[in-house]
């Protein structure tokens, strides 16, 4: 799949690049989102620079991204509230999971239908 990832942390000139990765598989408190809206955020443009490194602790190549709305095409063993085909969105921040992508993982506690 598709996805925008940081590749290395710079203050002027952060390695940012369309990557094909793995698509990704979920855990039992998780759901798998198609990603039809991603948000940028003022803080989303800092990570690369590495102002946050010290308390967000993203594994290289990291997907960028915070803010979601797509549609569930599968849920961990444990999901209660979500099934495959609900419309949700999500804020995913500070999971160190990224939602500028194809597909992304989301938590249970981090999403929330869309009505």
């Amino acid at each position: 799949m598709k996805a925008l990832t940081l590749k290395k942390y710079h203050k002027s000139s952060p390695v940012i690049e369309f990557s094909d990765i793995p698509k990704p598989t979920i855990k039992p408190n998780e759901m798998l989102v198609k990603v039809y809206a991603a948000g940028l955020n003022p803080i989303d443009n800092m990570i690369p620079t590495g102002t946050f490194k010290p308390i967000l602790h993203f594994k290289l190549p990291a997907t960028l991204g915070s803010d979601l709305a797509g549609v569930v095409t599968e849920v961990g063993s444990q999901v209660t509230r979500f099934k495959p085909g609900d419309a949700i969105f999500a804020s995913i921040f500070d999971l160190g999971i990224g939602s500028l992508a194809e597909f992304a993982v989301v938590p249970e506690s981090a999403a929330a239908l869309k009505l």
